[in-house]
């Protein structure tokens, strides 16, 4: 009988939710047992089920109205969510028995304390780690602040701090639900496992283990650059940089970084192509620039990393990197500080570039113009990504490593 396995993500979209359907179709692949349990979104699959969805209005209107109750209480630039939400969510509502629950990012979505409380004794808990909301006392990204590696309270990111502010309460809480479980941690990233191991609530797990995301290379194609950007009427002569994210206001992406580094940089001859959602900060006509909007699907996402002569991530922190590794997979070099688990996805010098002076705009100027001045070396860096790829971060692997995670979990004298 094969091992079964319910994933929870509130969202299908996403670095997070790309990440738990990669694996979900990764371990159907491998035989075994698996559904995915979503919030949001939209798919036809069989495999994937849509529950404690918000379709009513007034339960729309509870979800908005607790968002913007926990939205007034974070200060600017903060983001802070606690584990409750706004109605119970027992596993039993889904219809499964699972060997294995495993919960990605189910902010928003799930209500932690009803569906901790609902599962059975002993129930074995995977949960992969995709930002730091599961180790905190609910901010995604602490920054400079280390409260969550001894209990969360006097947080920067709320606007009214506090020792026993809505952090500490949330804490506590996390702390209650994690000792009375069978509770097993998974980062991404060597970055992510140590914050894991640093974290107050780290410690209440039966394990940590680190197992990189992944994706299926052949689902990305290397396009030959001179038809991607002809399919993208894209001019002649240009050298394209790439920038993708889900919110182009999110500090933490770099953007402004990113724009800062391009002033140096001759402005004829760039041409900027991003993809992502938000508004795009002015340039005031320097260099051309193209949005391509938001781009779902793996053979959209090769035509444009295939277009690219270098993918920029100049992100200040990332767990993992997730479209880093999507440009390496259509054969595209990558730009990048050491920040996060980035670290762990590019090799300096051998598919990438990296600054470890992170947030620097010389050290991405630095990386920008070298990747222009050298055509053949980032060529030959192009061709080591994708093999990078296919060696070491599939999604087979991925599921693979998974897959041996839960049953030495569930068969632990094996």
């Amino acid at each position: 009988m094969s091992l079964s396995v319910a994933h929870f993500s509130t969202l299908l979209a996403g670095g997070s939710g790309i990440a738990a359907q990669r694996l979900h179709r990764g371990l159907l692949d491998l035989g075994a047992d698996s559904h995915l349990v979503y919030g949001d979104g939209s798919t036809s699959d069989p495999t994937c089920m849509g529950a404690y969805q918000n379709q009513s209005f007034v339960r729309r209107n509870l979800a908005a109205i607790r968002t913007s109750i926990q939205n007034r209480k974070t200060s600017e630039g903060g983001f802070v969510t606690g584990p409750g939400w706004i109605r119970p969510t027992p596993l039993r509502d889904t219809g499964l028995q699972p060997d294995i629950v495993n919960l990605h990012w189910v902010a928003r979505w799930l209500d932690l304390q009803s569906f901790f409380h609902s599962l059975p004794q002993n129930q074995l808990v995977v949960w992969s780690i995709h930002d730091l909301i599961p180790i905190t006392g609910g901010c995604h990204y602490p920054k400079e602040c280390d409260h969550f590696s001894k209990e969360c309270g006097n947080c920067p990111q709320q606007k009214s701090p506090h020792p026993r502010d809505a952090t500490h309460k949330n804490f506590r809480i996390k702390k209650g639900l994690y000792e009375g479980s069978n509770l097993h941690f998974v980062g991404n990233s060597t970055w992510t496992t140590e914050q894991i191991h640093r974290s107050a609530l780290g410690k209440c797990a039966k394990s940590i283990t680190t197992i990189p995301l992944g994706l299926d290379p052949s689902q990305y194609a290397v396009i030959d650059k001179s038809v991607a950007r002809q399919a993208l009427q894209i001019p002649e002569g240009k050298f394209v940089i790439g920038f993708a994210c889900s919110d182009f206001h999110e500090k933490r992406k770099g953007a402004d970084l990113l724009l800062k580094a391009l002033e140096s940089l001759p402005s004829d001859n760039i041409l900027l192509l991003i993809f992502g959602s938000g508004k795009w900060p002015q340039n005031a006509g320097r260099y051309q620039t193209i949005s391509m909007g938001s781009i779902g699907s793996p053979r959209f996402q090769s035509l444009y990393y295939s277009a690219l002569d270098v993918f920029v991530m100049p992100s200040l922190v990332e767990t993992f990197g997730l479209v880093a590794l999507e440009a390496m997979a259509c054969g595209t070099p990558v730009a990048a500080y050491t920040a996060g688990g980035l670290a762990d996805v590019v090799e300096d010098g051998v598919d990438g570039l990296m600054e470890r002076e992170v947030g620097s705009v010389s050290g991405l100027l630095r990386m920008l113009t070298w990747m222009m001045e050298h055509p053949s070396e980032r060529e030959a860096m192009g061709r080591m990504a994708r093999k990078s790829v296919e060696e070491k971060f599939s999604s087979a692997l991925m599921a693979s490593r998974y897959l041996d995670l839960y049953q030495s979990l569930k068969n632990p004298s094996l």
